[in-house]
């Protein structure tokens, strides 16, 4: 017998053109949540923004942002839209936002791995991708917090061969997520999301394309 959301999922589909559906169906499978991104505290809104679009374009279906000093504020001009797609989960300036956090992704079985600007630390190229694992990224002045130094797995670094010591925050998480989701593409690991998950955010997405989605919806409830 159907669920309640699989009768919702098979009613919103009737309202979604095929081109939409089979652009979804494509998307949910090259999702992942076999890696993730965490943001420690970025304070410049447009870079923040720029790492959920790029998460996007790499398939990742989850972006932590752990927020202490600096509220975080998505920039429309920047995101381009790709907020709708991916689940940014956020952790707000509470006194213990950041146990909070890590406990939910260790919880969930990731390993953190902050990436920092040492030629020592293990280059993001040699990484094990085997094991779920969360890529930690600090602001562009001072890095990840000691604070997270302290709570990590592990460090990895994107080598770099100029003067200057570090990437734009965006352009680190671009660069990372390039090598590592290569790697993943190429593997045996079981890094797709289960049915059930796609089913979960086929609905989610349908609800967001399909105009006045809630006021169908609740139309369609009644009827039952």
């Amino acid at each position: 017998m159907k669920s309640e959301d699989d009768k919702v999922l098979d009613y919103l589909k009737g309202y979604v053109s095929e081109h939409k559906q089979q652009l979804i169906d494509s998307v949910l499978d090259k999702r992942t949540r076999h890696v993730t991104v965490l943001l420690e505290d970025i304070y410049q809104p447009q870079n923040a923004s720029a790492v959920i679009r790029t998460a996007d374009c790499f398939g990742l279906q989850d972006v932590h942002i752990l927020e202490k000093k600096h509220k975080f504020k998505i920039n429309p001009r920047v995101v381009h839209g790709s907020s709708k797609w991916v689940d940014v989960h956020r952790y707000d300036t509470c006194a213990n936002s950041h146990q909070v956090c890590l406990d939910r992704l260790k919880n969930e079985g990731y390993k953190l791995l902050a990436t920092v600007p040492d030629p020592n630390a293990q280059s993001i190229h040699d990484i094990s991708i085997d094991e779920k694992f969360a890529l930690v990224f600090g602001t562009e002045m001072t890095g990840i917090t000691d604070e997270m130094r302290e709570e990590v797995d592990g460090f990895v670094t994107i080598p770099m061969y100029g003067f200057t010591e570090s990437f734009n925050i965006s352009v680190s998480v671009a660069l990372a997520l390039n090598t590592v989701v290569e790697k993943l593409f190429s593997s045996n690991v079981d890094w797709k999301l289960n049915e059930e998950e796609k089913s979960v955010l086929r609905l989610q997405w349908y609800r967001k394309i399909v105009n006045r989605s809630d006021l169908l919806e609740k139309q369609f409830l009644k009827s039952l």
